[in-house]
């Protein structure tokens, strides 16, 4: 059977000791808002980010520049319904030599596709991994989250993914559109016309949901992502109550600042 952990693999030009020491400076490139021990064996520390995600951690391996192993012994995620994912799983560090350079193996073991948070989780991984540690490794400077960091762009599209695939577009609205946010429609749209302000992108779209007599299919795209902007596709087959029934094939491209969603444009 084929694992399915999450891994992700760095290869730099520093020293294993310099690895070693820079992956556990767990606040230069996680979060500074890590409280507690973060570098010997047995040492607990605890990491939390807005009230999206907290978790507390334990160190039950570590050998100096070759490896460091995690047990997550709490977790709390407020976006998924089992609260606790990731407790019990490990996140290991193994570092070696490769090619005259170092290697860092990360893996999540027990982080797997059948998680709820595993879409978000990845990214978000993929993001302190292969970016924040890289830059602290390579040039001194991470990119932890504060406490004044809004949602990446990465955060914000993975999340809507997680909301997305549960059919909650209004909890989308209300977590992260933008108070001034614009819904734009194409010239052509013979069903919808553009709204502007979060309480008329809501009705515009409360108004449409009471035209729905019945969902025939359903489905949105994994998110791409690129500069501020994410993209998904969406297909939808509906009968409505003056139009009977419908199909609508669509990309829906969406505008982040600041952590928030200030632009929502249908092509179709």
């Amino acid at each position: 059977m084929q694992n399915q952990d999450f891994t992700s693999v760095l290869l730099v030009d520093q020293s294993p000791e310099e690895v070693f020491k820079a992956i556990n400076n767990v606040r230069g490139w996680w979060s500074e808002e890590i409280e507690g021990n973060t570098e010997k064996l047995n040492g607990e520390f605890t990491y939390h980010y807005q009230d999206v995600h907290r978790c507390k951690m334990k160190l039950t391996e570590v050998i100096p520049d070759q490896k460091v192993v995690w047990l997550v012994k709490d977790n709390y995620f407020s976006f998924t319904q089992d609260k606790s994912e990731w407790v019990g799983t490990h996140i290991i560090f193994e570092i070696s030599e490769k090619d005259h350079k170092t290697q860092i193996l990360f893996t999540h073991k027990g982080l797997v596709p059948e998680y709820e948070c595993y879409n978000a989780c990845v990214n978000g991984w993929s993001q302190y991994i292969q970016r924040s540690l890289l830059s602290l490794i390579t040039t001194g400077k991470g990119q932890p989250n504060t406490s004044k960091t809004a949602y990446t762009i990465h955060e914000v599209a993975a999340r809507f993914s997680e909301l997305a695939r549960q059919e909650k577009w209004f909890e989308i609205q209300e977590e992260f559109f933008a108070d001034h946010i614009k819904s734009i429609e194409p010239p052509h749209s013979l069903w919808f016309k553009n709204a502007e302000g979060k309480a008329t992108v809501r009705k515009k779209g409360e108004d449409f949901v009471k035209q729905i007599v019945a969902v025939h299919r359903a489905h949105t795209t994994e998110p791409v992502v690129g500069g501020n902007h994410f993209a998904v596709g969406r297909e939808m087959e509906l009968t409505l109550q003056n139009l009977g029934r419908i199909k609508i094939d669509q990309i829906m491209l969406y505008e982040v600042k600041d952590g928030q969603i200030i632009s929502e444009q249908f092509f179709y």
